[in-house]
């Protein structure tokens, strides 16, 4: 309980990279992350990553088709378009707003439950790209 409590007050502002001089020491609360795994980017755990409305959220910048390219090697299953989502993508001009699905078995362990390793080293490789300064969970109000 007290992780979610930190990670609360994390998630407010997306439009804005970590920084060494922001961000909690992420290991201490993901200590099972892979190694080189930027688990500062990401608003959940892996044990946590599905608990949404069925997807994680993120912004990219638009009109780079390369990153748009090197996303599907990450996984076909994303898809972007323009939006602001929880990931607040609209605050800034020129950004996508990305959606991953979190669908049970495919990427859930189970219903609103923990990510499987396979999608949790997706959530790894899409924080590793330099133009994702945030991954949140995608909760409709």
């Amino acid at each position: 309980m007290i992780a979610l409590a930190l990670l609360a007050g994390c998630g407010a502002d997306h439009g804005r990279s970590p920084d060494a001089s922001s961000t909690i020491d992420a290991r201490t609360i993901f200590p099972d992350a892979p190694t080189g795994c930027r688990v500062d980017k990401m608003m959940f755990s892996q044990a946590t990553g599905c608990g949404n409305d069925g997807s994680v959220e993120f912004c990219l910048p638009d009109g780079n088709a390369a990153l748009v390219a090197n996303l599907a090697t990450i996984s076909p299953t994303i898809s972007c378009a323009g939006g602001g989502g929880r990931a607040m993508c609209s605050a800034r001009p020129g950004l996508l707003l990305c959606f991953y699905p979190t669908r049970f078995p495919q990427e859930c362990e189970a219903p609103g439950g923990g990510m499987t390793d396979a999608t949790f080293a997706d959530m790894c490789s899409i924080a590793a790209l330099p133009d994702v300064s945030a991954i949140v969970q995608t909760i409709f109000d």
